[in-house]
């Protein structure tokens, strides 16, 4: 059995170059196009639900008082908890299982405080997070496609995603986010294991040894696909695997994947198409 060749090589090479450059940055063939989103729409969105709540959060007390460890107080994670429900994380387990909840245990707040710092739009200063002008502007109901997109690009490239789950894969396949992304625009159209996903979208053989086989799947889940669905860009559901590996939920993308990101590629054999 022959196997399909992954997405990106059917790319020029100037392109698939543009997808890669500059590193540490949105890429010079990626377009993030907010002005495209309905603000209705970015409104619905678990990451920027969560932005909004920590922003206004922080604006109302004048600073969020953060823990000697540099965490968000217990009080300030729990309204924030309560407000959000994050694709693949079960609230109800998290309650059960925690008599109080810290912000290590409110993995989606935890993830959103970091990216917002990241970005920008919170700022740290004598053990206080502050809300910046940007961030206070971003508040606004009719910003929330403009803070989806800062969103967005900081989660991405400003962001270290190995330091939230624990697998020694260094960095993979963040390097080449931009490539995974363009792969993701073509194939993931319907759903998809994330298996499937990872062998189409990503560039297996820049991976070092592998301590797990199963270990790449995990890194595509929680540094790609996971991070997706936060963003509304995608969506997941439960899915009975046949194997006892693997992860048990398809993926595919949603309207807003389209709405929110611009490609300008040329394929191979077709110098003057663009995607």
């Amino acid at each position: 059995m022959t196997s399909i060749p992954p997405a990106w090589t059917h790319l020029q090479p100037d392109s698939l170059k543009a997808l890669l450059e500059p590193p540490g940055r949105v890429p010079q063939a990626i377009r993030l196009t907010p002005y495209n989103v309905p603000v209705e729409a970015a409104l619905q969105v678990p990451m920027v639900i969560a932005a909004r709540l920590l922003l206004a959060l922080a604006v109302e007390k004048g600073g969020l008082v953060l823990t000697p460890a540099g965490a968000l107080k217990r009080v300030d994670v729990r309204h924030v908890f309560d407000g959000t429900e994050w694709p693949g994380y079960d609230k109800t387990t998290t309650l059960a299982m925690n008599k109080v909840i810290n912000e290590d245990d409110a993995y989606g707040v935890l993830f959103t405080r970091i990216v917002l710092q990241a970005a920008g739009l919170l700022r740290k200063r004598l053990g206080v997070l502050k809300a910046t002008k940007v961030g206070n502007a971003l508040l606004a109901p009719e910003a929330a496609p403009a803070l989806l997109a800062e969103l967005f690009e900081a989660l991405f490239w400003k962001v270290n995603l190995q330091d939230f789950d624990n697998n020694p894969i260094d960095f993979w396949p963040q390097h080449h986010m931009g490539v995974v992304l363009w792969s993701l625009s073509v194939t993931a159209h319907g759903w998809s294991s994330a298996a499937s996903l990872m062998e189409s979208c990503t560039i297996m053989d820049t991976l070092d040894k592998v301590p797990r086989p199963d270990l790449p799947e995990f890194a595509m889940v929680s540094r790609v696909l996971r991070p997706l669905t936060w963003l509304g860009v995608f969506e997941s559901r439960k899915q009975k695997r046949h194997s006892g590996r693997g992860v048990d939920e398809d993926f595919r993308k949603g309207a807003l994947f389209g709405q929110l990101v611009a490609f300008e590629v040329e394929m191979k054999g077709a110098e003057a198409a663009r995607h």
